[in-house]
């Protein structure tokens, strides 16, 4: 009969635990890298928020949004009922209590979108192919150039 040789009990047992270490460093690089892109690219949208002050409905829509988040953002479309919307309007700087609705104060034209504000700054803007009821309500989305997505519900008041 001829001798068989094993590996060492020893041997055997650090072998295992390069294994494990091994794979346990394979799912830490996976998850971490994982979880990194995740909070990286979802950190600028998080950042970004934008109230509707205020709308009226003279002729056309006009509403007064506001961006209130940390972060400077890019208004690039808004769709009225889904449908995209042409617009014009006015970036304000106005206070809380006056947004610089009436045209005076700071208030740059601005022809079209993409309309840039920084944190507090005010967005007029009118919406200009657009139908409307007194009476119904519309659902107002405005998309940013990062991705963001506000929702809001307005009602048409009657008229006279």
């Amino acid at each position: 009969m001829t001798a068989r040789k094993a590996v060492s009990p020893i041997i055997a047992t650090l072998l295992l635990i390069a294994i494990a270490v091994a794979a346990g460093i394979i799912v830490y690089v996976f998850t971490s890298s994982i979880t990194g892109n995740l909070t990286q690219s979802g950190g600028q949208q998080v950042s970004e928020q934008i109230s509707m002050d205020a709308y009226s409905f003279p002729a056309s829509p006009v509403l007064v949004l506001r961006n209130v988040g940390g972060a400077s953002l890019t208004i690039n479309q808004i769709y009225y009922d889904g449908n995209l919307c042409q617009t014009t309007g006015l970036v304000c700087t106005g206070g809380a209590n006056n947004p610089a609705v009436t045209n005076s104060g700071a208030c740059s034209s601005n022809a079209a979108l993409p309309t840039t504000c920084s944190t507090g700054q005010y967005v007029v803007t009118t919406l200009t192919t657009v139908v409307q009821t007194a009476g119904t309500s519309h659902l107002v989305r405005v998309v940013t150039s990062d991705g963001g997505t506000f929702t809001f519900s307005i009602i048409v008041g009657r008229s006279g």
